[in-house]
């Protein structure tokens, strides 16, 4: 009987002749990842049509597959597959806490890489003699913006500018979970910079390295059925493609799973991105009132131009660090908009470098800046079973619960929606309403009744980093006439993110997009139909500003700044002669 079993898993088990992966074990590993895409992913026929991507042709990327060299190219492919979905909220990452760190910042201005910051602890003067605003022209022997856009294979933004001014970022700070090729690295970096005065030198960089590089992920024996071999095939190359505290009691989970929609905070390493300070300078007349304390959720204060006293707060993200304590942070922006409200003559309100957090927190947030009802956003959503049964315990809610019967419908139409959608082949819902029993919100009031909103001007500083709920939040400003847009377009992050791990194999994770947001009305952008999606496109400013120019960087915003206030006295006249 021993001899038996022993025999028996001779069959089972057979492990690699070297300790890489088998190109069995990679497909097998990869179409954990492309399952997870098929089944949960929304935007799918959105990419399809305007991205010229179909994640359901993997015949190329399983031809890759095979003929990968080790384990890290491998890795290199998965995240190059998700990649080419140009959707920030999904993105795959490699189980590694290795990074390698030139400890600069970079970004682009005027179309050049230029240095943004400096750490001289790591980099003395006396040896790297370069200054904020040089220009990097060449990296390692290599145009800088080649090897820009090859970091921009794994790193997608959803826009090309974002994009490229991210991987920019990247091209000095290199982590393994994202980067696979960054174990690979040198012991050193060699740049050839141009100074201010025309003239250039190169640098040689040591790379400050810290955690454990991956460079495989076997061994790992064979495992299958006795009498029978691995199938590659197993990979399919087809291409065929705010409420009452009761009912958020009640649907909490639902909500803390839909709203999660922060880009990841490994991804903070772009100046001023998540930052509770504005990346500019403000007038030297300002004076500031949130933003010194620990417990301050907002940076805020006041400041004089043209005649008008004006209001400044920015909104660093959309996700206080505890869910529960959320109403902390609406107390203070409460707090704070009352003090705008009588004793400023119009508000800015800066969302620039947002990188989002819980769409109902900007939901919320939004109904102190408007005295009418206002538009919120929906969600179209891919379910799963997951889903399916969160909703089904919304539509349990009664009027024990506090409900209106109107609210009971809606709860209970939304979730017949979604198991009209789990039952169809790649279904997906109408526009749901997540914060609320529906689409549309009441502003905030006293308890009189008597609206507590910001009701003068109101000018909204967005950019191509104002992402995800910082996207809604500009999208809900715009469609309801709340405010007027000044800046750059945002990201066009436009959906609702989760978590999953992927490969056992390779022990990665992923972030998929399972719903669309859906804004007020349908817009038409260049090179996109005419849609009330977000994804890709963003919300346009009402009033063009650039602040990525080798002035602004030079001078911390002044001409950034001294545009945004003309722009604010300008509303402010245009009201009075209403």
């Amino acid at each position: 009987m021993a001899c038996g079993r022993t025999a028996a898993l001779v069959a089972l088990f057979v492990w690699p002749a070297a300790a890489q992966l088998t190109v069995a074990q990679k497909l097998a590993d990869f179409q954990s990842l492309v399952s997870l895409y098929v089944k949960q992913y929304a935007p799918y026929e959105w990419k399809r049509d305007t991205q010229s991507f179909d994640l359901f042709n993997i015949a190329p990327w399983a031809d890759r597959i095979r003929r990968s060299a080790d384990d890290v190219e491998y890795l290199q492919i998965l995240a190059e597959y998700v990649a080419g979905l140009n959707d920030i909220h999904s993105s795959y990452s490699m189980r590694s806490n290795f990074v390698a760190d030139l400890h600069l910042y970079t970004d682009i201005y005027d179309g050049r890489v230029l240095i943004e910051q400096i750490d001289r602890s790591y980099l003395p003067a006396s040896r790297y003699p370069f200054e904020v605003g040089d220009e990097i022209v060449l990296f390692d022997g290599r145009p800088v913006m080649d090897v820009v856009k090859e970091i921009a294979k794994v790193i997608r933004f959803a826009n090309e500018r974002s994009t490229l001014r991210f991987s920019a970022d990247f091209l000095v700070y290199r982590p393994q979970s994202m980067l696979p090729f960054a174990a690979r690295l040198g012991e050193s970096a060699s740049l050839l910079v141009r100074h201010a005065d025309g003239t250039e030198q190169s640098y040689t960089i040591p790379w400050d390295k810290t955690g454990f590089p991956v460079t495989k992920l076997g061994a790992v024996p064979n495992v299958f059925l006795a009498g029978r071999t691995p199938v590659p095939a197993a990979v399919s190359t087809q291409s065929d493609a705010g409420p009452r505290q009761l009912v958020i009691a009640r649907t909490r989970r639902l909500r803390e799973r839909l709203e999660s929609n922060v880009v990841p905070g490994g991804l903070r390493h772009l100046a001023g991105f998540g930052s509770r300070a504005p990346v500019f300078r403000l007038p030297s007349n300002f004076t500031q009132r949130l933003g010194r304390n620990r417990s301050d959720y907002f940076y805020s204060g006041t400041y004089e131009s043209g005649g008008q006293r004006i209001g400044y707060i920015r909104i660093a993200d959309f996700q206080p660090l505890d869910y529960s304590l959320l109403f902390l942070a609406v107390r203070q922006w409460a707090a704070e908009i009352a003090f705008f409200k009588a004793n400023t003559d119009g508000l800015v309100v800066d969302v620039m470098r947002n990188p989002g957090g819980f769409g109902c927190y900007a939901a919320e947030l939004m109904g102190y800046l408007t005295t009418k009802p206002y538009f919120t956003f929906g969600n179209e959503l891919r379910p799963t079973l997951e889903w399916v049964q969160a909703f089904y315990e919304s539509a349990q809610l009664t009027t024990d619960d506090g409900l209106e019967p109107w609210e009971i419908a809606m709860f209970e139409g939304a979730y017949r929606d979604v198991l009209a959608a789990f039952g169809e082949n790649r279904g997906r819902t109408g526009p749901l309403p997540f914060c609320s029993a529906s689409l549309e919100a009441t502003p905030a009031v006293d308890r009189s009744f008597r609206p507590l909103g910001y009701d003068k001007p109101i000018l909204l500083l967005v950019d191509e980093f104002s992402t995800s709920a910082g996207d809604i939040f500009a999208a809900m400003a715009q469609d309801n006439g709340i405010a007027k847009l000044y800046g750059y377009r945002t990201a066009g992050a436009g959906g609702t993110v989760t978590e999953s791990p992927v490969g056992f194999y390779s022990e990665g994770g992923a972030r998929t997009t399972v719903s669309l947001v859906t804004r007020a009305r349908a817009y038409t952008a260049p090179g996109y139909p005419t849609t009330s999606y977000i994804e890709n496109i963003g919300v346009q400013p009402d009033i063009p500003a650039d602040y990525m120019t080798r002035d602004n960087l030079m001078n911390r915003g002044t001409a950034f700044v001294e545009g945004f206030s003309r722009a604010m006295v300008g509303l402010i006249a245009d009201r009075a002669k209403d």
